[in-house]
């Protein structure tokens, strides 16, 4: 089943570069490439509703934006607890690192996500 993927990229040549890897696989992934600068970028992101969001966490642009991202990056074992007193609900988010030496190895990864489910 294909996946919708969405990079987020500050311009980067490797963004673009993983876009284009990924695209060579259409059966498998769906890719969307989004520039973080924009002010909507979250709202353009979750009107898409990807299975993921790719980033390159070499691109200093991109890691100064999402400090979760960076968090997650410094310890990799961490787990993320968002509250929302608003609608009484807690949101854990988790972190998992795997070896990756090419683009087979992130289309495996994608492919094990599981369907996409967003809340209200």
């Amino acid at each position: 089943m294909q996946k919708h993927i969405v990079i987020l990229s500050g311009r980067s040549l490797f963004a673009e570069g993983v876009a284009s890897r990924l695209r060579q696989h259409p059966q498998r992934v769906r890719v969307e490439v989004m520039d973080a600068h924009q002010p909507d970028a979250v709202t353009q992101i979750a009107s898409v509703r990807p299975s993921a969001v790719i980033l390159d966490t070499a691109d200093t642009e991109i890691t100064q934006l999402c400090l979760l991202a960076r968090l997650q990056l410094t310890l990799p074992g961490l787990k993320v607890i968002c509250l929302n007193t608003k609608q009484a609900r807690i949101q854990v988010m988790t972190c998992e690192q795997l070896p990756a030496t090419q683009v087979n190895d992130l289309l495996d990864v994608i492919e094990r996500l599981p369907p996409a489910e967003y809340g209200p």
